[in-house]
């Protein structure tokens, strides 16, 4: 793993500085490499496709007589393009060209592109038809919304803030298990809504965001929504659990209205058998973990399941109340 070290001063949205903390970090905060790897564009009204594709090499042609174009969009492996919505159509299309490509075709030349990153910011996103092709480029899109009122604070006071990300290896992110039911319901309800291109990244995808947040399959399944197909995440969070995890939660929201011990007892341990069973399927372990919290929960609150109980085992021992106690 490498790490993103970030420091917060005066950028009030800072997109483009987190991208150039990103590359930095990459390439280990060296500067040569940096420049040598990086090639970085910021875009206005008047920015050409051939700012873009790459400029004649004058040197090449005056002293050689040789056309040549000096390419170093093709030679980077990190693009990062600025103010991407400030470009014109023409120079959104040569970006598209490059993306889909990932090569450059300068006449009778064909030069390969060696980027392995191609990112970009902007103020806003065209909702123009015709520009969908080249936004559905970007697979991970995340909106910065505005610094809150109350750390504007910390911006005047040039507070700085210095954090950490770790970035797991495609090996570690080959490694990582997800539910595979789950990954199913993530990609039925995004289908519509994103393209082929776009649904064929969210496994890799899912898993890194599992590495690097340390979170469950439900919650890394729910984080990658976001980034891709937003408006789809009330719809996957209802959608995303297995059958079985909703029937044994049904079971223990149940249990409250249970008045007779012996069906009480025989309850318990229909939903504790169930947990064992699902408890050999390592797909499935973080939501088995959390519905164990929830039956413990749900007695050590009911008053009256802890009475049952305590009556139930009062009839073999003696002190049966405390010991029910200590059980629940």
């Amino acid at each position: 793993m490498y790490e993103i070290k970030s420091l917060y001063d005066n950028n009030l949205v800072a997109k483009t500085q987190t991208l150039i903390d990103f590359a930095a970090a990459k390439y280990n905060n060296d500067k040569e490499a940096i420049k040598g790897k990086c090639f970085v564009i910021e875009l206005d009204e008047g920015t050409k496709t051939s700012e873009i594709k790459g400029r004649v090499d004058m040197k090449e042609l005056l002293e050689n007589k040789k056309y040549t174009l000096d390419s170093p969009i093709a030679d980077a492996e990190y693009v990062l393009i600025n103010e991407v919505d400030k470009g014109s159509s023409g120079v959104r299309n040569t970006m598209l060209s490059v993306m889909r490509e990932r090569a450059l075709f300068l006449g009778g030349e064909v030069k390969r592109c060696k980027w392995t990153i191609f990112a970009g910011s902007c103020n806003i996103m065209s909702s123009d038809v015709a520009d969908a092709p080249f936004w559905d480029r970007f697979v991970l899109k995340y909106k910065a919304e505005r610094v809150a009122l109350a750390k504007l604070k910390g911006v005047w006071t040039n507070t700085k803030k210095e954090f950490y990300v770790l970035i797991p290896s495609t090996e570690e992110i080959c490694n990582e298990k997800i539910s595979d039911f789950k990954m199913e319901m993530f990609a039925k309800t995004i289908y519509k809504d994103v393209s082929d291109r776009t649904i064929s990244y969210i496994p890799k995808m899912t898993k890194a965001i599992k590495i690097i947040w340390e979170c469950a399959d439900n919650e890394a399944i729910i984080k990658a929504c976001e980034l891709i197909a937003p408006n789809k995440v009330s719809e996957l969070s209802k959608s995303l659990e297995d059958p079985r995890i909703v029937e044994l939660k049904s079971m223990i929201g149940q249990l409250s209205g249970i008045k007779d011990a012996t069906h009480l007892t025989n309850f318990l341990d229909d939903i504790e058998q169930k947990i064992n069973t699902l408890s050999t399927d390592a797909s499935i372990a973080d939501d088995i973990l959390q519905v164990k919290t929830l039956l413990k929960t749900s007695i050590g609150k009911s008053s009256t399941i802890k009475k049952i109980l305590a009556n139930k085992i009062n009839l073999n021992f003696p002190n049966a109340e405390t010991v029910a106690e200590e059980q629940s």
